[in-house]
């Protein structure tokens, strides 16, 4: 998700649009390789090792370990993102993101809250967050992530993946530390 706010950042009209494409590819680059490459180039070693047994992660048990790796590989990326003066959105957006993969790991120890949900519930905070920060009219963008949140949730559903509470609880965990972070910091 964290891929899909950068191109939804980069392309909606605001002010990030004049950011130089050098600096624009940078953070695709940043972004893309923190989030998607080294995280699931971990998986393997993490299946080497007899720390998870399924790439599927279905025993909520097997996520912590992924779920950390992960949200270190998201800090990293905010990291790099602020040593190289980025604009500070994508920085706090890749923070709050790790917070809330930080949340998801804790709370596998008693249930496995969608981290699907969490993920599309991260993406709407940031944009809710700037529209109200930015003053920028974003609404075809939320229409558009509320539908995709309803599928999404939907299909975990009829999967069998999910409980209702897992998924709200999901979406609202994403949402909230997304949202309060971006709006508020």
């Amino acid at each position: 998700m964290p891929l899909a706010g950068v191109v939804i950042l980069l392309n909606t009209g605001s002010w990030l649009v004049l950011l130089p494409p050098e600096a624009s590819r940078y953070i695709y680059l940043v972004v893309t390789v923190t989030t998607i490459i080294l995280p699931l180039s971990a998986m393997p070693l993490l299946k080497n090792r007899s720390w998870i047994h399924s790439y599927l992660l279905e025993d909520k048990k097997e996520r912590r370990i992924p779920l950390l790796v992960g949200a270190f590989f998201y800090l990293a990326g905010a990291f790099v993102l602020q040593q190289v003066h980025a604009p500070m959105i994508f920085s706090l957006f890749l923070n709050a993101s790790s917070m809330i993969i930080l949340l998801m790991a804790l709370l596998t120890w008693k249930w496995k809250i969608s981290n699907h949900m969490a993920a599309m519930g991260s993406l709407t905070g940031l944009i809710l967050a700037l529209s109200y920060r930015w003053l920028a009219n974003m609404e075809g963008v939320l229409i558009v992530l509320f539908l995709l949140t309803g599928v999404i949730g939907m299909a975990r559903l009829k999967l069998n993946t999910h409980r209702p509470f897992e998924i709200y609880a999901g979406y609202l965990i994403g949402f909230t530390v997304s949202f309060l972070l971006i709006r508020f910091i």
